[in-house]
C-alpha cells in the first residue's frame, strides 16, 4: 500500500496544532484587523471549495485524493460538534474532510466567532490504518484538549491567555484565517496550542498582495484566478523552521465583483511535495 503524505496533516501537526495570536500592528488589535476583513461579510454564509489534491506528481508514489472545506454562518443558533455545543452561536463552522484513494482521509471541525475567536475544534484521521485525533476547547484562558493515538490516549490544558489582549487560533482553522489578512498589515504571529506536545509553538502568517500571478484551477475548463500568496512559518531556530505552507488566493471576489459570493478564496495550497487546486466553489444560499 502506498503511503499517503498527509502534508496537510503531518506539516501542519509539527508546526501548527492550534494557534495564538499577536499581531504586528500594536496600534490595533489583533483580532479587530482580522474581523474587519474577514472574508465573510454576510449574515448567511454557506460555501463548499472543493479542491484537487496530488502528492509527489509524476512519481511511482504518485497519489491522488479530494479535499472538501465547507464554511457555515451561524446567527444566534445552536453549534454542535461531536459531544459539544453551544446555544445562540454567532459565528463560523468551517469543516475540512481530505480522503486519498489509498483509503487514508482526515476530517477536522472548528467553530469560531465573527472576532475569529475559536470556542472548539476537533480533528480525526485515519493514516495506515491507524486512527488518531484530537478536541480541543478554548475557555477560561486555557486550550482543555485531549488527544488520542491507536489505543494511546492523553489530556490535559494549555494557557492562552486573554483572548481580547493575546488573540489565539487552531490549527483547523489555520488557512482560514490566512483568508482574513489585512491589506494593512503584512505579517502577523501566532502562538498555536500543540496538544501532541502539551504547549504553543509561533508561527507566523505572511501575505504578499502586491505580488500577483496567474493559477488555473483543476475544473474542465482551467478557469485562471489572477492570486497573491500567503506564508505559513513555523518559528524555531531547533532543528529548524521547515519548509513554509504557501496558498494562493484569488484578488477578486467569486464569480465576479458584480456577484461576490465568496471572497478570499483560496485557489491554490502548496504543502512539501502536496499540492491542492481548486476544483469547484459554490454557494448553498
Amino acid at each position: 500500500m502506498k503511503k499517503a503524505i498527509f502534508i496537510f496533516i503531518t506539516i501542519i501537526t509539527v508546526c501548527v496544532l492550534g494557534v495564538t495570536l499577536s499581531g504586528c500592528n500594536r496600534a490595533t488589535p489583533t483580532q479587530k484587523l482580522l474581523s474587519n476583513s474577514r472574508a465573510w461579510t454576510s449574515d448567511v454564509t454557506d460555501e463548499t471549495l472543493v479542491y484537487d489534491v496530488i502528492y509527489k506528481s509524476n512519481t511511482e508514489d504518485q497519489l491522488k485524493g479530494t479535499m472538501t472545506v465547507n464554511v457555515k454562518s451561524y446567527n444566534k443558533e445552536k453549534v454542535t460538534i461531536g459531544d459539544w455545543s453551544l446555544d445562540n452561536a454567532v459565528g463560523y463552522v468551517a469543516t475540512t474532510d481530505l480522503e486519498m484513494e489509498n483509503g487514508d482521509k482526515k476530517t477536522s471541525t472548528v467553530f469560531f466567532t465573527t472576532t475569529i475567536e475559536v470556542r472548539y475544534a476537533s480533528e480525526t484521521k485515519t493514516y495506515g490504518g491507524v486512527t488518531s485525533g484530537y478536541t480541543a476547547e478554548y475557555k477560561n484562558e486555557k486550550c482543555y484538549y485531549s488527544n488520542s493515538e491507536g489505543e494511546n490516549k492523553s489530556s490535559g490544558e494549555i494557557k492562552v491567555g486573554d483572548f481580547s489582549e493575546s488573540p489565539y487560533i487552531d490549527n483547523a482553522m489555520l488557512y482560514q484565517v490566512a483568508r482574513c489578512i489585512p491589506d494593512s498589515v503584512s505579517t502577523f504571529t501566532f502562538d498555536v496550542p500543540d496538544v501532541t506536545l502539551g504547549e504553543t509553538q509561533s508561527v507566523s502568517i505572511t501575505s504578499a498582495r502586491s505580488q500577483t500571478l496567474t493559477l488555473k484551477g483543476s475544473d474542465e475548463n482551467q478557469t485562471e484566478y489572477v492570486c497573491y500568496y500567503v506564508s505559513i512559518s513555523l518559528n524555531r531556530t531547533f532543528p529548524g523552521s521547515g519548509e513554509s505552507l504557501k496558498c494562493a488566493i484569488a484578488t477578486t471576489p467569486y464569480p465576479s465583483a458584480d456577484d461576490p459570493k465568496i471572497s478570499n478564496m483560496i485557489v491554490q495550497i502548496a504543502e512539501g511535495e502536496t499540492l491542492y487546486t481548486l476544483k469547484s466553489a459554490t454557494t448553498n444560499v
